[in-house]
């Protein structure tokens, strides 16, 4: 008697569980005709929540997943075709761009040790500029942008903060510095991207006043050293057109990354299906 409760017992389990497989299955099925429709529509997005919901609500549905992942495939191909193609259209308008802004600009590159070269404003060279404390902006082969600040005295001031002022604005960066003495002492801190675009837009909002640039750093006894200089106007004018550069250099290293991303997702889908 026992023995029989148990085998009708296990048998009604095994009914139970086959229902729930089959309902499973059922509903894994519903979720997948919908995201292909979803996706012929172009709803691209609604398409994958429903496909994740679809591997997370039914991981033992494996038939309906191993169709999901290649709905999925299929769906980030066809957005990787579109982010190309934009990113692609959006080149065409920043390249000549860029390539109108590089006419004030000389490239400068030491082929012995140097792996980029830079983009620097004809007024702001380093030869040209060796013997005073000024800013120096520039743009990279890697589309990056740089701001250093230059001291040159005959005391040593290890330069570790910038601060750009008109009246009761102010726009202040730390960052590192290189110091050396020859003829002189001299410093150069160095600020990269964000940073740097950060200070030169403050130089851009302030074009027409005078603006003041203080280089400080601080003593092993406390006390605070520094330089102060104010920028003239072809400094400033210098100095804006870099950000404007650095501005249009920085989209584009975007929509680069753009490119290579879209490009490796279609180079894999392509290999994957042998298309």
């Amino acid at each position: 008697m026992k023995n029989g409760l148990i085998l009708v017992f296990s048998f009604v389990l095994s009914l139970v569980f086959l229902s729930c497989a089959d309902n499973s299955a059922e509903k894994a099925d519903a979720l997948l005709r919908e995201s292909r429709t979803l996706a012929g529509s172009g709803s691209l997005n609604s398409a994958r929540v429903l496909l994740d919901s679809l591997h997370n609500s039914y991981p033992k549905c494996v038939e309906q997943r191993r169709l999901a992942k290649a709905l999925d495939d299929s769906i980030v191909y066809v957005e990787s075709q579109r982010n190309l193609a934009y990113a692609d259209s959006l080149l065409e308008v920043l390249i000549p761009r860029s390539d109108s802004l590089l006419k004030s600009f000389r490239y400068e590159k030491n082929e012995r040790y140097e792996n980029d070269g830079r983009y620097v404003h004809r007024l702001l060279r380093t030869d040209a500029n060796t013997s005073r404390c000024f800013l120096q902006a520039y743009t990279t082969d890697a589309r990056k942008t740089l701001l250093k600040s230059y001291y040159c005295g005959s005391t040593r001031l290890a330069v570790r903060n910038v601060t750009l002022s008109v009246g009761g604005e102010q726009c202040e960066k730390s960052g590192a510095d290189h110091t050396f003495e020859a003829e002189g002492w001299h410093s150069v801190m160095t600020l990269e991207d964000d940073d740097a675009l950060e200070m030169l837009n403050f130089i851009s909002s302030h074009v027409g006043d005078r603006l003041r640039v203080k280089l400080a750093d601080s003593a092993t006894d406390g006390r605070e050293k520094t330089a102060v200089f104010y920028l003239n106007d072809q400094e400033k004018q210098a100095l804006q057109d870099t950000y404007h550069l650095g501005l249009v250099m920085r989209d584009i290293r975007q929509v680069e990354d753009i490119q290579r991303v879209s490009r490796a997702k279609i180079e894999k889908y392509e290999r994957k299906y042998m298309l």
